[in-house]
């Protein structure tokens, strides 16, 4: 009696380990990465807490953030680097809002407005006008910006 119920157990285990055997989600599917870093500039001096994005054609977007020096490391899904091949670039930077202000009301109303550093050109893909190309893992891919 008891053959007929291993039987089942058994079919169950194969067919349930056959669909996880086609699960996707693993590492082949992210993209190939490559480490870049960068300097961000503006009017010739360095650029700090300014958002940097690498678009590419397709796929996911890597972002970092710039140093007191203007330097930055680009990241893509919590990983080092960002995908091989051409990019758009984007650049933000803000004003820091006054201190001891709160950024929003009793109402939960914005109370600040967000001043951008740079002309906002530069935080629009279609209007940055900024390219990088990311080559191979190792091959030299930093990258100077130097905004005006």
């Amino acid at each position: 009696m008891k053959r007929p119920m291993n039987s089942v157990y058994s079919v169950l285990i194969v067919i349930f380990g056959s669909l996880l055997c086609g699960c996707g989600g693993g590492v082949s599917d992210a993209p190939v990465l490559a480490t870049v870093e960068g300097i961000v500039t503006w009017k010739g001096l360095p650029l700090a807490e300014a958002a940097v994005a690498f678009t590419p054609e397709s796929g996911p977007i890597a972002t970092g953030t710039t140093d007191a020096a203007g330097h930055f490391k680009l990241t893509t899904q919590g990983s080092e680097g960002a995908p091989i091949g051409s990019h758009r670039v984007t650049i933000q930077a803000y004003e820091a809002p006054p201190e001891g202000k709160p950024l929003v009301d009793d109402n939960g109303e914005p109370t600040y407005t967000p001043v951008s550093k740079i002309p906002k050109k530069y935080g629009n893909l279609n209007e940055s006008g900024l390219e990088a190309n990311v080559s191979a893992k190792g091959e030299d891919n930093t990258f100077q910006f130097d905004l005006e």
